[in-house]
């Protein structure tokens, strides 16, 4: 779009925003907005305010016919490139086989690891894209994207590039993650310290030299990599200017979640086993605490994450999808704020600040995630008669038109080409 080009969107039945977090500002606000129209100059929000009082002509206008708006949701953990679903190992799990069962087995992680050294980049490129447009037309704007189903070097690359150009040629915004620490694969079950050195002193290198990916994600868990090794590698990514984050705490109390806030880790993520340590440890932290309640019902997990306990410590909480092959096979966040308010017990207030400003907060983007002047015109108007119906109504796309960046990207679960 123009940088001069306005859009004006006019006759919003509701427009709320959440309250961005920041020192000393309340958590979990959500701003119901005295307006019906918002103002779109290029790419960002120049205006929001009632039709009336509207401060110029715009060069496009769009009715959103009673529609209600907020910010673009945020999907701030997913594993979106792969080659293969995995319909399999689910009727598996229906009939009482474990994750641990699954994976000796040959599935799990490995299968798809499999599968995707496999494929070409246009193979996982055509495979993948499908998967971003349900996303987008379900009312996602950015999400993040981690590799981690390669597990050696060029396969990772591979990946990472597959993302690349899916963020160039997609209307997401994908944020890349290096995941090479998912798993230790097949080549290097009986050589842990081997692949770690892989992992420092090939893959790391090579993903920063080539500008590959801006963050490294590390599955920190009882079986996989333990706390010591996930420093090791995750301080080699902050030496290379990598920001870190984890998968911690998901099966077992290991205690990631405490590395995480030690290395200022973007998010701790699953923590369905996290403990009141670190959850204090959080409080006081820059770390955001990942809920994935996708996952937690794919899973069918006994514990959830004490997320009533740390949103009463001024915990940053955020939402996600965890959208991948094996164990949340989901791109809808509409669908991760039900199961956050059915699992979790939140509020429908606190799941879209969750969705919204608390994903922002994940990745640490300021310019996302709410609606104000300044901020990206990333927006979607629902079909929906008020904002707490976006929690409640299950199982259907809610989401009428999706705008990223000013432009209007999807209409009626449908992406505009």
């Amino acid at each position: 779009m123009s940088e001069s080009r306005t859009t004006l969107l006019k006759n919003a039945g509701w427009i709320v925003t959440p309250e961005p977090p920041g020192k000393g500002q309340a958590l979990y606000v959500i701003n119901r907005l005295d307006a019906d129209s918002v103002l779109i100059q290029g790419e960002r929000i120049i205006w929001v305010g009632k039709r009336a009082d509207v401060p110029s002509t715009a060069d496009n206008t769009i009715d959103l016919d009673g529609r209600g708006l907020t910010p673009g949701l945020i999907d701030f953990h997913t594993h979106p490139v792969f080659s293969a679903t995995r319909e399999a190992e689910f009727d598996l799990r229906t009939r009482g086989a474990s994750y641990a069962e699954i994976a000796s087995a040959g599935g799990g992680i490995l299968n798809s690891v499999k599968q995707v050294r496999a494929a070409s980049e246009q193979e996982l490129e055509d495979f993948s894209r499908p998967n971003l447009d349900y996303a987008l037309a379900s009312g996602t704007t950015t999400l993040e994207a981690k590799s981690g189903y390669g597990l050696n070097t060029e396969t990772e690359l591979k990946l990472l590039r597959v993302i690349r150009t899916l963020d160039q040629t997609h209307p997401l915004d994908l944020v890349p993650t290096f995941l090479g620490a998912h798993e230790y694969p097949q080549e290097y079950r009986q050589d842990h310290d081997g692949y770690i050195r892989l992992l420092i002193d090939e893959m790391l290198p090579a993903v920063v030299e080539q500008e590959l990916a801006q963050a490294c994600d590390i599955f920190c868990e009882t079986g996989v990599f333990s706390v010591e090794e996930a420093r090791q590698i995750l301080t080699k990514a902050k030496d290379l200017g990598l920001q870190v984050k984890l998968h911690a705490d998901q099966l077992t109390p290991l205690g990631g979640s405490k590395l995480a806030v030690e290395l200022d880790a973007l998010s701790t993520d699953h923590i369905e086993f996290i403990d009141d340590e670190a959850v204090e440890m959080l409080a006081g932290s820059n770390t955001v605490a990942g809920l994935l309640p996708v996952a937690a019902h794919f899973l069918r997990m006994s514990e959830d994450p004490p997320v009533r306990a740390m949103i009463d410590k001024g915990v940053v909480c955020a939402l996600a999808t965890d959208f991948n092959p094996g164990s949340a096979m989901c791109e809808s966040m509409q669908m991760a704020m039900h199961l956050a308010a059915i699992r979790f017990r939140v509020s429908s207030d606190e799941s879209l600040w969750m969705a919204t400003a608390g994903s922002a907060r994940a990745l640490r983007m300021n310019d996302r995630g709410a609606i104000f002047p300044g901020m990206l015109a990333d927006l979607v108007a629902w079909n929906a008669a008020s904002p707490e119906i976006l929690s409640y109504h299950f199982g259907v796309n809610l989401a009428g038109l999706v705008f990223k960046r000013g432009e209007l990207v999807a209409r009626d679960g449908k992406v505009l080409r």
